[in-house]
C-alpha cells in the first residue's frame, strides 16, 4: 500500500514564510535568522542596535531579511513594530522570542532596576509580541511561536534570580498558551539552552573572572565541569532546534520545552 506524505512533513515547510525574531541581530537570535533563511524563509529582525541590525541584514541578504530598530522594553515598541510590518504588507507566520538578558549578582544587592529591566524585555516584550501576532495566526489556523528561555529556570541559582524568574515565567506562558491554542492550529514551544558560546556568555565569563581575579579559563572550566558533555553549545545548534519546531516535522509537540544543555539539568 502506498502512502502519500502529509504536507506537514515537507522539508520546505518554512519556505517564503515571514519569521519575526526579537533580539535577532546577535547571538542565538541571529543564528536563528541564518537557519530560517537557509530553509527558504524571510526574516524580520528586531533589535536596539542599528549598526548590528545593518550588519546582520548584510550577511543574510536584503532579499531575505530586513531590520526593525526598536527597544522592546518600551511599552509602545510592539505597536511600532506592527505598524512597520503593515506598511510593508507583511504577515507574521513565525515568531521567535529571543530578546532579553538579566544581570546577575547576590540577591541582597540587586536593585529594583535590574528586576524591572529583566521583566520588561524578557517577559512584557514577549507578552506584547505574542498578543500582537496570535489573533492573525488563529484566523489563518497556522502559526508557530518559539521562546528562548535559558535553563537557569531548571536549576535556580541564588545569584541569577532575575534570569531564573523570567525564564520560569516564559516556560509557564508557553505551556498555558500552547495548550489553549493547539486546536487553533498555532503551536507554541520553548527552547531552554544551557551555556551557549555567544558574545553574551563571553562577557559573563570575563566579568566573573574579573570579579574573582582569576583567568577566564578557570570560569569556563567551572561551567564545563557541571556539563556531562564537557562542551558549550553553539548558537547554530540552538537555531537548528528552533527551525525543527517550526518545520512541521513534529506536529504534536505542543506547549513543551526542549532543553539543550549537554545534560547539565538534573
Amino acid at each position: 500500500m502506498s502512502v502519500t506524505p502529509s504536507p506537514v512533513f515537507r522539508a520546505d515547510a518554512c519556505a517564503d514564510r515571514l519569521v519575526l525574531i526579537s533580539g535577532g541581530s546577535k547571538g542565538i537570535g541571529l543564528a536563528c535568522a541564518h537557519a530560517f533563511v537557509g530553509v527558504g524563509a524571510r526574516v524580520a529582525l528586531i533589535g536596539r542596535d542599528r549598526a548590528a541590525l545593518n550588519a546582520a541584514v548584510e550577511t543574510l541578504g536584503a532579499a531575505r531579511a530586513f531590520g526593525l530598530e526598536h527597544d522592546l522594553s518600551l511599552p509602545d515598541s510592539v505597536d511600532a513594530v506592527l505598524a512597520a510590518l503593515e506598511s510593508r504588507g507583511e504577515t507574521v507566520d513565525v515568531l521567535i522570542n529571543s530578546a532579553g538578558s538579566s544581570a546577575a549578582g547576590p540577591f541582597l544587592t540587586l536593585p529594583d532596576r535590574v528586576w524591572e529591566d529583566s521583566f520588561a524585555l524578557k517577559i512584557m516584550a514577549t507578552v506584547r509580541l505574542v498578543r500582537a501576532v496570535l489573533p492573525g495566526m488563529i484566523a489563518r489556523r497556522a502559526g508557530h511561536i518559539v521562546s528562548i528561555a535559558g535553563n537557569s529556570a531548571l536549576g535556580p541559582d541564588a545569584t541569577m534570580l532575575p534570569s531564573v524568574m523570567a525564564n520560569t515565567t516564559l516556560i509557564a506562558l508557553t505551556k498555558a498558551l500552547g495548550d489553549a491554542h493547539a486546536a487553533d492550529g498555532v503551536r507554541l514551544n520553548c527552547v531552554n539552552p544551557g551555556p551557549t558560546m555567544t558574545g553574551r556568555l563571553r562577557g559573563i565569563i570575563a566579568a566573573a573572572a574579573s570579579r574573582e581575579q582569576v583567568e577566564p579559563a578557570a570560569i569556563e572550566a567551572r561551567l564545563l565541569a557541571k556539563t556531562p558533555s564537557r562542551r558549550f553549545a553553539t548558537p547554530d545548534e540552538i537555531a537548528a532546534t528552533v527551525v525543527f519546531l517550526c518545520s512541521g516535522i513534529a506536529p504534536n509537540l505542543v506547549g513543551t520545552r526542549l532543553t539543550i544543555d549537554g545534560g547539565a539539568t538534573r
